[in-house]
């Protein structure tokens, strides 16, 4: 990863100079176009100039989870309402924290804020811990002279986004626990029951039932190729690994679950609730219609919504109301956007998109709550299923045995 200094234009033409961390300049220059800026230049600094590359140590490391960075927004704005600066803030927080990476973050934070940055062009620099939303909004709120109110408001919904994505998790996560234990089971019977049954198979195996004889020749297979079967298995797992790490960044993973039937209600509701929750939150810090919308664009996951609302933000561009375009698209049942329509006309969109946030959220969870409810009993069921064949088989064999000694 590389370091660029850029030199670039507000929304209100104030000259922004800073460095940011990335793999390419594109990513900066993206970086700048969500947050409402104008690049004027982006370079790579050069090699003997001061470099924020992670030695080896940091490199094994682990980065601050988003559920830190949540804390520390809540923790700055505690200090923040109790009468305390800004700079002394990120002192105390310096102080309180044990962990090397996010102490770099809060001391880097400190140094640009010495230097006469403010907090958001600070926040800036680290755009994989702090997203253009958060950019923005802490932006927005310097100005009005709000920030501890915007702190806390973004640490609560942080707080409510990352207990929905921990609900979204636990529901696909007991299911891959079930399978990789009926795996694990098979292959201990397989390898190590079934063989020992096999004395009693010898000078038999032409009469045993075929059906029956399957489960003792694959676990000869697997005894006689172990070798070769757990070089596949940590092929398989790398392949894995590599494949979440790729699904991750093209939305492999969101395309597919997008297709299933169980789960193309849930992602609908989140994306309800990800947009009218952001929506809300950034009308409500006096953040622009259009440059809300490009910012909520960089937030949604779901396949085939980016472009929707790509055509919205141009529609919204030329003069047209959020509600009008919206209803010509397939992005939100029309309740939603009638409500959206109705807190437009009402000068209160902010609370119209919150009331209708909560009351996605509550569907989103009850969604979340019926796939667990199916998919981990389905799951048990065939667990049980593959085992009871395997016991049927074996038993099969020995009774066939028995037969024939009487």
């Amino acid at each position: 990863m590389s370091t660029f200094a850029y030199m670039a234009l507000d929304a209100s033409g104030r000259l922004l100079k800073g460095t940011m961390e990335a793999e390419a300049s594109k990513e900066v220059l993206a970086h700048l176009d969500r947050i409402g800026c104008t690049p004027i230049s982006v370079k790579a600094q050069a090699s003997g100039a001061p470099s924020t590359r992670r030695s080896l140590r940091d490199l094994l490391t682990p980065d601050p989870r988003p559920e830190d960075i949540t804390g520390l927004t809540l923790d700055l704005a505690m200090l923040l309402k109790g009468g305390v600066a800004l700079t002394e803030a990120l002192q105390i927080l310096t102080q309180m924290e044990s962990r090397r990476w996010l102490v770099r973050v809060l001391k880097d934070l400190h140094t640009s804020l010495s230097q006469g940055k403010s907090l958001s062009e600070a926040i800036g620099q680290h755009p994989k811990l702090f997203p253009p939303i958060y950019v923005k909004m802490v932006e927005v709120a310097e100005t009005s002279g709000r920030l501890e109110e915007a702190l806390s408001g973004l640490a609560a919904e942080r707080q409510r986004g990352e207990r929905l994505r921990k609900r979204f998790i636990s529901a696909i996560s007991y299911p891959c626990f079930l399978v990789v234990a009926a795996v694990g089971v098979l292959f201990f019977i397989l390898i190590y029951l079934i063989p020992k049954f096999e004395i009693a198979l010898q000078g038999f195996r032409d009469k045993i039932d075929p059906s029956a004889l399957v489960v003792f020749e694959l676990s000869g297979f697997l005894n006689r190729n172990l070798d070769l079967v757990v070089l596949s298995l940590a092929c398989l797992v790398g392949a894995a690994v590599l494949l979440n790490r790729v699904g991750q960044q093209r939305g492999l993973w969101l395309t597919l679950l997008a297709r299933l039937p169980f789960s193309r209600a849930v992602l609908a509701n989140e994306l309800t609730v990800t947009f009218c929750r952001t929506l809300a939150i950034l009308v409500r810090n006096r953040v622009d219609i259009s440059t809300a919308l490009r910012l909520i664009r960089g937030v949604v996951r779901l396949p085939g919504a980016g472009p929707e609302i790509d055509r919205v933000i141009a529609d919204v561009r030329q003069g047209q109301r959020l509600s009008e375009t919206l209803s010509r698209r397939k992005l939100f049942p029309r309740h939603v956007v009638q409500m959206l329509r109705v807190g437009e006309e009402s000068g209160d969109l902010a609370d119209s998109a919150s009331r209708v946030a909560v009351f996605y959220e509550a569907k989103l969870d009850a969604a979340l709550s019926r796939v667990i409810a199916v998919v981990g009993p389905a799951v048990m069921v065939l667990v049980s299923l593959l085992i009871a064949w395997l016991i049927i088989s074996v038993m099969t064999a020995l009774m066939s045995i028995n037969d024939l000694l009487v």
